[in-house]
């Protein structure tokens, strides 16, 4: 399939003289998608980095704490657990793909970017509604392995005895998107395929990376 987009597009789905020109869609031409497909493990790569040292900010915070005795996730350590992490990962996800380069700073840098339907500018609905859905499987392991963690009449969303189900489900969606990845032809990931967005790139993409 050919489709050349060399439109400006700009934010709520219109045109916008402002906005990043995108250049080549993915799958252009033959071994187009699988060069794009690398550029967005490079992209999660860089951007598991930033979640990391996010993480790690947390850990200078918390462990002192900890070690000092005082632990303020003694009452719903998951709920502590998702507001802490997965809430301010979700809100840097949204807040780069929703931008005017419509891209975190991994995909910038691999030279990626989101895009909506018919290759415009993803509205931030759209946008919020795909990392809800790419970080749920984060936030169900929470869940499980927090229950498995704590004490049974813990004050946790799920009971110990129950920790299996949101531990199964982080299993089965990881497992369906990175099958829906390979096994599509255009490498589209679940959170993609729900939220109507994909990731094409922003400059001519070689045949090698």
């Amino acid at each position: 399939m050919h489709i050349g987009i060399h439109r400006l597009v700009g934010r709520d789905d219109q045109p916008h003289r402002h906005a990043v020109r995108i250049d080549r869609v993915a799958g252009e031409r033959p071994g187009e998608k699988d060069v794009v497909m690398k550029r967005r493990l490079l992209a999660a790569l860089l951007d598991y980095c930033v979640m990391l040292s996010w993480l790690a900010v947390l850990a200078a915070l918390f462990v002192p704490l900890y070690l000092a005795g005082f632990a303020v996730w003694d009452d719903h350590p998951d709920l502590v657990a998702f507001v802490a992490s997965v809430v301010p990962v979700w809100l840097y996800l949204t807040a780069t793909e929703s931008s005017a380069a419509g891209a975190t700073w991994g995909k910038r840098r691999a030279g990626l970017r989101v895009l909506g339907p018919q290759g415009k500018r993803a509205h931030p609905a759209r946008i919020a509604a795909r990392n809800a859905v790419k970080l749920m499987p984060w936030q169900l392991a929470h869940l499980g392995v927090v229950a498995l963690l704590s004490s049974p009449g813990a004050a946790t969303m799920v009971s110990p005895a129950n920790a299996w189900l949101p531990i199964s489900a982080t299993y089965a969606m990881v497992a369906l998107t990175v099958t829906l990845m390979f096994v599509r032809d255009d490498h589209t990931a679940l959170h993609d395929l729900i939220a109507g967005t994909r990731i094409l790139a922003t400059e001519p993409v070689p045949h090698t990376i």
